[in-house]
């Protein structure tokens, strides 16, 4: 029962890479999701979060009609397969300082495991509902 496959989001929320932040922004908040996969030409090639949103502002660059998602984007250097356990997608969640990793099964991308996932995992383990 500690499978990544078994604890994360089965639903994809996407964005296609050619459009502009306010649209992702929109899209998360509609959605109640923090990250997007990002889409061009069928492949998803990146992840934007609230985060990079929010650094973005931080730094006075915050205009969300000309910053588009692809020059927002990080592009997705790490992944997980379906079948690999929470504690090593906790290890890369701390290796790589990252919150949302892409789950993959047989190299094609099925899922999004979160920080909220892991915490939610935990929580279980331990029988408890919150912090």
């Amino acid at each position: 029962m500690n499978k990544v496959g078994e604890h994360m989001c089965t639903r994809i929320y996407s964005i296609k890479h050619d459009g502009y932040a306010y649209e992702a922004v929109d899209e998360m908040y509609k959605n109640k999701v923090s990250a997007l996969l990002v889409e061009k030409d069928g492949e998803y090639v990146g992840i934007i979060t609230k985060t990079d949103w929010m650094h973005l502002n931080l730094k006075g660059e915050c205009d969300p009609r000309a910053v588009t998602i692809a020059s927002l984007m990080t592009k997705i250097s790490n992944t997980i397969d379906e079948k690999q356990t929470v504690a090593e997608a906790g290890a890369i969640v701390e290796k790589h300082g990252i919150r949302h990793i892409p789950v993959t099964r047989n190299g094609k991308i099925v899922g999004m495991f979160s920080v909220k996932d892991l915490e939610n995992y935990y929580l279980k383990l331990h029988n408890k509902t919150n912090f």
